[in-house]
């Protein structure tokens, strides 16, 4: 009797074990099918605050991605890069190859403490950002409350107002910009601010944690009247290229500029992946330039 309980009870675990190694032999490949079903690459590996961060589609069905040197790259790649992340690092890069013919290029940038991949085409032009997503959150919606991309719940709690800048700020601008009107302020993950004002053109002025300057950028210098607009008054147009040019966007703020009651231009500022851009595009809606902020 006694024997047939011993038994009975390495029975129980034996099984036990086999069902728990079975589950996390089962829940490691599924880890490793969301790399793959969402040809993501690693752009930051998992800390103690947060999750490995991946881009992801970066390779479509069919093709076949290989890391390749810095020297591989077409010149256009480099000079893009240098004009618009200035001080850049280059972390990775790869081609995307079908059926043996280039289709594209895949580089992973290190930009203010903040990674960045972008999509280049065989020529080496400019093509898309990367959307990036926490390691978890490879499948579905892309973020979760809390996470680094919880932003994009659209409820734009990084929205300051402008009374409530520091005295450092508001200094600053009095001293250096003394007509510029404030129009709207952000506050990024890294505790910098970003304010945009209005002197003739649209600008964005950034200060870091300590609210000391880091740079200021023109992001379009027509003279007109600015309105705000929401994301719904922009031409479709418009709002395509962010789409398609910046998956998993979040929208912050837009203006119309006009000039005796038409409307000659729109520029919308988003955050993309928590890189901040000022996105000009003409009357009808169609891309004109993008200006990283910071």
């Amino acid at each position: 009797m006694k024997r047939n309980k011993l038994f009975t009870r390495l029975f129980i675990a034996a099984t036990a074990f086999t069902i728990a190694f079975t589950s996390c032999k089962k829940e490691a490949q599924d880890s490793s099918d969301d790399v793959a079903d969402t040809q993501a690459i690693l752009v930051e590996n998992a800390s103690v605050s947060g999750e490995a961060v991946y881009i992801i589609n970066t390779t479509p069905d069919g093709a076949k991605r290989d890391s390749i040197t810095s020297t591989d790259l077409p010149a256009a790649i480099s000079t893009y890069l240098t004009a618009n992340y200035s001080g850049y690092t280059l972390k990775k890069t790869f081609k995307v190859s079908i059926n043996g013919t280039i289709d594209s290029y895949v580089v992973v940038i290190l930009y203010n403490n903040k990674p960045i991949g972008l999509k280049f085409n065989s020529a080496g032009a400019f093509v898309r950002v990367f959307e990036q997503r926490e390691r978890g959150d490879l499948r579905g919606k892309g973020w979760k409350k809390g996470g680094r991309f919880d932003c994009r719940d659209g409820q734009h709690r990084d929205t300051i107002a402008i009374a409530s800048l520091s005295t450092l700020i508001k200094g600053y601008f009095a001293l250096n910009y003394p007509t510029d009107t404030l129009a709207h302020a952000f506050k990024g993950k890294d505790n910098s601010t970003i304010v945009i004002s209005i002197n003739n053109g649209l600008y964005a002025t950034a200060f870091n944690s300590s609210d000391v300057f880091i740079k200021r950028a023109q992001i379009i210098e027509k003279k007109g009247r600015k309105a705000t607009v929401t994301a719904a008054e922009l031409p479709a147009k418009a709002t395509t290229y962010l789409t398609t040019t910046f998956p998993g966007y979040v929208f912050d703020k837009a203006f119309s500029i006009k000039v005796n009651g038409t409307v000659m231009a729109y520029v919308v500022f988003i955050n993309s992946n928590n890189t901040r851009y000022g996105v000009e595009f003409n009357a009808a809606g169609d891309f004109v330039k993008n200006v990283v902020i910071r």
